[in-house]
């Protein structure tokens, strides 16, 4: 075990329409459409400027612990591809990290692929895994109060809200859940 979680990485997960894997190259414009597209943004922390956007796309992606791409399984079983869309095509990432110095889940899709279950299906895996491999006690994910369909998708996952605090100018809930429910 190391302070990242485990010592084994990267772990690939697979849901019936999903693949959570390590990202890729591939996965590169998708990755810097959602940190760049306003509608994701808009709950992420406002307009991110054009030096972290040339960032992103110089830098090398590669392994970091934790970090995962939420990816179609097949392009027949998503609601949002079209016909000529590839499989294994990036949705959105999901994340594992102790950068509040406890398990925090995060998650983020792209916006053409917000409301088709994929952020439940994927966090749902992605803590099963952690619950199965991890030694920590609870988990932890903060998102921005007026984030309705996030906060939802949160108390489904069983979180619930232990405070309220301000990010980025902006009133947030720090939710809580015991990482392996009963």
């Amino acid at each position: 075990m190391n302070t990242e979680g485990t010592n084994v990485w990267p772990v690939r997960l697979t849901t019936d329409r999903l693949s959570i894997r390590e990202p890729s190259e591939r996965d590169r414009p998708a990755l810097i459409e959602l940190i760049t597209a306003d509608r994701a943004r808009d709950y992420l922390g406002g307009a991110v400027g054009f030096a972290s956007r040339q960032a992103l796309e110089l830098s090398p992606l590669g392994l970091t612990w934790g970090r995962w791409v939420i990816a179609a399984t097949s392009a027949d079983g998503v609601e949002d591809h079209t016909d000529d869309a590839p499989a294994d095509r990036m949705l959105g990432i999901v994340t594992l990290s102790y950068d509040r110095e406890e398990l925090e889940l995060t998650y983020a899709l792209l916006p053409n692929c917000v409301g088709f279950g994929y952020a439940a299906e994927a966090c749902r895996a992605v803590l099963d895994w952690a619950a199965e491999n991890l030694p920590d006690e609870h988990v932890i994910a903060v998102t921005a109060s007026r984030n309705k369909r996030s906060v939802a998708l949160l108390k489904r996952l069983g979180f619930t809200t232990r405070k309220g605090l301000t990010e980025f100018g902006e009133q947030c809930l720090l939710m809580e859940r015991p990482l392996a429910l009963d």
